[in-house]
């Protein structure tokens, strides 16, 4: 499908880091067109430019844009126009919450895919749902408005490796109240990003960096790993009982990252947690001596990007980490996140 038009969604408050992160790499070829909170399309400047599936870290989808439909009759008409390849459908909130899209939207949310579900198979379009998602699957995105009267975005995209498989990168996790912090809601979407939710990660051992007040490490708990935390500073009382009535282990390191002793660390590591607030040029050197001594099977790691020129590094701490990590090595802003990004390697 040839369309002079890409659309990409992010996070409240990254449109400006997008807009820069594209002009540096696109410049010329891709400029801004029609812009809403968490949501820019862009116009294709020279015909014989195909920019790459994924334009952006901080586009949480981004793709083809079919145009705006007024009613579910239109998404159908332009459906089938646009291929006779099976689809997958995708229908999302425009604007989402960072501590996750509430329970009353997603109810809207479901209604309308399933009557937009309900058109397209009536229409003799093919859509697939079965598990798990393959490399090329196109994705036929619906992304709706604040109200009804708003007209529905339609957008295409194909699926890759980095790419999330929940609509809109937004899975259906909010933040419960009796977490210790809002490192347990990033976690977990961590998780769901790449899959790993599904994997029994039972009687394993964690190491989280920078663990304190606790709400990724009691998420480790919760999923039966035994989890060795390092931070300066107290746990939430809440982590200790947990461990607890979960029958699993817990041990604080009362340490700064950069004085461990490598030579006590555990022998077998399933996965290294971080969400340090340091920059990254402080935290990474920590995180790869770590690694080179453990050889952590998974890595998830929250980049913080506090100010617009660590923004603008983004990439360069990327391919930084690419050099100690175990590949693959994926990064993406995940809708728990703020000024900051999700690394997850292995």
């Amino acid at each position: 499908m040839n369309t002079p038009f890409r659309f990409t969604t992010c996070r409240a408050g990254s449109e400006p880091v997008l807009k820069r992160d594209i002009a540096t790499h696109f410049a010329g070829e891709l400029t801004p067109a029609f812009m809403k909170p968490q949501f820019i399309t862009w116009k294709v400047r020279s015909p014989g430019f195909s920019p790459p599936r994924t334009l952006s870290t901080f586009a949480r989808v981004s793709g083809t844009s079919v145009g705006l439909c007024k009613t579910i009759i239109e998404v159908v008409d332009q459906a089938r126009n646009i291929t006779k390849q099976t689809l997958r459908l995708h229908v999302f909130p425009r604007i989402t919450n960072e501590d996750g899209v509430e329970a009353a939207t997603w109810q809207r949310i479901n209604a309308i895919h399933a009557e937009i579900t309900r058109a397209l198979l009536q229409a003799g379009v093919q859509l697939e749902t079965r598990l798990p998602y393959a490399i090329g699957d196109l994705i036929l995105d619906v992304i709706v408005g604040e109200t009804d009267a708003e007209p529905l975005f339609l957008g295409l995209h194909e699926h890759q490796a980095s790419s999330h498989i929940q609509p809109g990168g937004l899975p259906h996790i909010t933040l419960p109240e009796n977490v210790p912090s809002r490192a347990w809601l990033k976690f977990e979407q961590a998780l769901a990003w790449r899959g790993w939710d599904q994997l029994d990660l039972s009687g394993q051992t964690a190491l989280d960096i920078g663990c304190a007040p606790g709400g990724a490490t009691y998420a480790l708990l919760q999923r039966g790993m035994n989890v060795l935390g390092i931070d300066t500073a107290e746990m939430d009382p809440r982590v200790l009982q947990i461990a607890k009535t979960q029958d699993v282990r817990f041990d604080h390191w009362r340490t700064a990252a950069g004085r461990i002793n490598l030579t006590a660390l555990p022998q077998e590591v399933a996965l290294i947690l971080c969400d340090i607030n340091l920059a990254p040029p402080e935290v990474l050197p920590q995180i790869a001596r770590i690694q080179d001594s453990v050889q952590a099977r998974r890595l998830i790691l929250t980049i913080k990007l506090n100010t617009p020129a660590l923004e603008d590094r983004a990439h360069e701490f990327i391919d930084a980490i690419r050099d100690w990590a175990p590949a693959p090595v994926f990064a993406t802003q995940l809708a728990a996140n703020r000024r900051e990004i999700c690394v997850c390697a292995g």
